[in-house]
């Protein structure tokens, strides 16, 4: 979906983008390729082409920051396909008042290395540096919630320009209420939570951490879990929400099938025995 993005100029919004696209105009190649189109005006043209060929020196220079600056916050998801390799999924909990940092009370995230989790009285110090050369950011309910508190807790600390918060998306395709409950309603995902999590809300967590704080290991690590699987789920998720939202740019303008693929949706499978080796490890 990241070349067939025109929202790049004031004016190109997605009614005009999807009349570029049924145009034949569906993908940047084809806009160099063409002389004129209706789809464009004869004021917009030349602005437009301008921010494509950007964009395409962009992507030559896998220049993230710049695609993610010209586009709208809202498609940033797009840069899924080309980008994904570089996400991080990130999810802290709060409610720790000892420690500091905003009340931050853990941070679990997910990247190319596997799955982490900072603590509070640990290592959560840590954050700023192991964080500060991330690109993709993938969230849910981020933008209001985690990224804020990071900010307030490590000012230091510069979010990419890249984050996709996924409470936005999915509410676009209809999944609606909290991170559990739209897990519970994607069946076909199998993102169903081990019993032992199950009912688990952030108010237990709460509790479950300063147990842990307090010596309790069973309660400690139930709370590092209950984060981990919080965070492992983005993944699956960010990639259903890629293809669910191509889905519906490609019902509505069918030319765009030939040049937009579907991704692989990945399970968890792969790193629950990194989440048990992270378990073990307090």
């Amino acid at each position: 979906m990241l070349q067939s993005t025109f929202q790049l100029i004031p004016g190109m919004g997605p009614a005009r983008e999807r009349r570029l696209w049924g145009a034949g105009v569906a993908c940047w190649s084809d806009l160099e390729a063409i002389g004129t189109t209706s789809a464009v005006s004869t004021d917009m043209g030349p602005l437009l082409r301008a921010a494509v060929r950007n964009a395409m020196l962009a992507l030559e220079r896998d220049d993230l920051d710049s695609l993610a600056s010209a586009m709208p916050p809202s498609e940033r998801w797009r840069l899924f396909d080309t980008f994904g390799a570089d996400a991080v999924y990130l999810d802290i909990e709060t409610g720790d008042d000892v420690w500091g940092h905003e009340g931050i009370s853990a941070i679990g995230f997910l990247d190319r290395s596997g799955p982490r989790l900072l603590l509070a009285g640990r290592d959560l110090h840590l954050f700023p540096e192991l964080a500060r050369d991330w690109r993709l950011l993938v969230t849910f309910n981020g933008l209001s919630f985690d990224v804020p508190t990071l900010r307030r807790a490590f000012p230091e600390w510069i979010p990419p320009v890249s984050h996709v918060d996924l409470r936005h998306l999915l509410a676009r395709l209809g999944h609606h209420g909290g991170l559990k409950k739209i897990e519970d309603e994607i069946v076909g995902l199998n993102l169903d939570r081990p019993w032992h999590l199950r009912g688990i809300d952030g108010w237990d967590a709460c509790d479950l951490f300063r147990r842990g704080r307090a010596g309790d290991l069973d309660a400690l690590r139930l709370f590092a879990e209950y984060n981990l699987y919080d965070v492992i789920n983005l993944r699956t998720l960010m990639a259903y929400a890629y293809n669910a939202q191509a889905a519906v740019e490609i019902d509505r303008v069918p030319g765009l099938r030939a040049r937009v693929s579907a991704l692989p949706v990945s399970g968890r499978g792969d790193v629950l025995y990194d989440v048990s080796k992270i378990l073990l490890s307090l």
